[in-house]
């Protein structure tokens, strides 16, 4: 992905509430690693459970920047412009045609409000109608209620669930993966 150095606030995909923009280096900042290392914030994802350092989430952003098969976002407030967190399609396929969504809203005063649903649903008109990628694949944690609730919203079904493999809070959780594919976006939304 190029960075976009110029004009960080550029749109590149425009919904209701947010904006989806490129992630730009002027992003890795102290809030960002505010998020990174806020319990409350990556209590349901795979980074958070060591410590993380301004050089080590640079040296993230220039391995994603330069990736041909990773797309990442910074999700914006529309009116504000303000950045909340950031949505990435992952381990993209180009052959097989298929990716992994991941999310954060970082800025926690926009939870619950939608904000992750708008994005989701933004990613996934991205990758559908113009990557032309197939399916789209996540894991959740199986206690993350509002997560699996918005994913199912935007059109996501559970295929798959590992028992017992995250050990969160003194339990073990399991795994759940939850997909969907072109053909049921294109049901769901329309034809494009």
């Amino acid at each position: 992905m190029k960075d976009t150095k110029e004009n960080p606030s550029v749109p590149f995909l425009i919904g209701k509430k947010i904006i989806l923009r490129p992630l730009v280096e002027k992003d890795i900042n102290k809030k960002y690693l505010c998020w990174i290392n806020d319990r409350e914030v990556t209590k349901y994802m795979e980074t958070g459970v060591f410590p993380t350092t301004l050089k080590e989430l640079n040296d993230y952003y220039n391995r994603i920047k330069n990736s041909k098969t990773d797309v990442i976002f910074a999700i914006c407030d529309k009116k504000t412009k303000k950045h909340i967190g950031n949505i990435k399609l992952g381990g993209i396929n180009w052959i097989h045609r298929f990716a992994n969504l991941g999310i954060m809203i970082g800025d926690k005063n926009y939870w619950g409000r939608g904000y992750g649903q708008e994005a989701c649903k933004l990613l996934l008109e991205y990758a559908f109608k113009r990557l032309n990628i197939n399916k789209i694949t996540l894991g959740v944690y199986s206690n993350h209620k509002r997560a699996i609730k918005t994913y199912k919203k935007v059109g996501f079904v559970i295929e798959g669930r590992i028992k017992g493999i995250f050990y969160i809070d003194g339990k073990f959780l399991d795994h759940i993966i939850m997909g969907i594919a072109q053909k049921e976006y294109i049901k769901k939304y329309g034809n494009f």
